[in-house]
């Protein structure tokens, strides 16, 4: 799909539980097929500059640096509580974007050969690397899934494990929160395509500032509201839980 210029239907690859879930990988996928676009022209405007942050980015991987455009955003939600972000996480979020932005698909290809699936069922199988479970003991798995033409096998995202259910959003609200927040993204990489292709944008570091100015504050308040849409998803299920009426114990009147 990638190579075919089709980044938009990479998320089709995905197992949706409901219909709220597969809206938002949609979006998800033009926010992809936008960035594959912007990926190509910073390749043709920009090709030493491009080289050479590959080569950072594999470098910083391989010890362990936060790389990851969310995995800058976590930093920065762990750090708000302390005060509002300072220059070294500005600097830090802009680096994701730019690494990002140059190759978000360059580690797709790497490791393929090693991967396999093996059955579990008719309808469902696990996805195996050199011939191990993938992210065990919990697992990947893929399941059948009938569309209205076809079947398919979509990946079925590990959400419900620890440290990764909490977020995934439940309600109404959280799930246009989500959305709201890869809008934000897919605006900002709209835009600077347009001024990198109009040459207004002279280096790397010309698209990631202004992908930083663009993106950093809107980011960063979107992840505040989720979390305040979580914490208050949290106290309405306690809410719930003390008003329900107690079973009587066995042997008591």
């Amino acid at each position: 799909m990638v190579k075919d210029n089709r980044a938009d239907l990479l998320p089709n690859l995905l197992y949706a539980e409901n219909d709220e879930m597969r809206r938002l990988y949609r979006a998800l996928g033009t926010f992809l097929k936008h960035t594959q676009e912007l990926a190509q022209s910073l390749q043709t405007k920009f090709p030493e500059e491009v080289n050479k942050l590959k080569k950072q980015g594999e470098e910083a991987a391989k010890k362990g640096q936060a790389t990851t455009l969310f995995g800058q955003l976590a930093q920065a939600q762990s750090r708000s509580r302390r005060g509002p972000p300072d220059k070294s996480q500005q600097e830090a979020f802009n680096a994701a974007l730019k690494r990002i932005f140059v190759d978000p698909y360059g580690s797709l290809d790497d490791g393929v050969e090693r991967l396999s699936t093996t059955p579990i069922n008719d309808d469902v199988a696990a996805i195996m690397v050199d011939g191990k479970p993938m992210l065990a003991p919990l697992g990947l798995t893929m399941r059948r899934v009938k569309t209205d033409d076809r079947e398919i096998w979509a990946v079925v995202p590990p959400l419900n494990i620890p440290g990764v259910a909490n977020f995934v959003p439940k309600t109404k609200e959280e799930f246009q929160i989500w959305g709201s927040l890869i809008k934000t993204f897919d605006n900002v990489v709209v835009d600077l395509t347009k001024d990198v292709n109009s040459g207004a944008m002279k280096s790397l570091d010309d698209v990631s500032k202004k992908a930083g100015e663009k993106a950093f504050i809107p980011a960063a308040m979107t992840v505040f509201a989720y979390t305040q849409a979580m914490e208050a998803r949290k106290k309405a299920a306690q809410k719930a839980a003390q008003s329900t009426p107690q079973a009587p114990t066995p042997g008591k009147n």
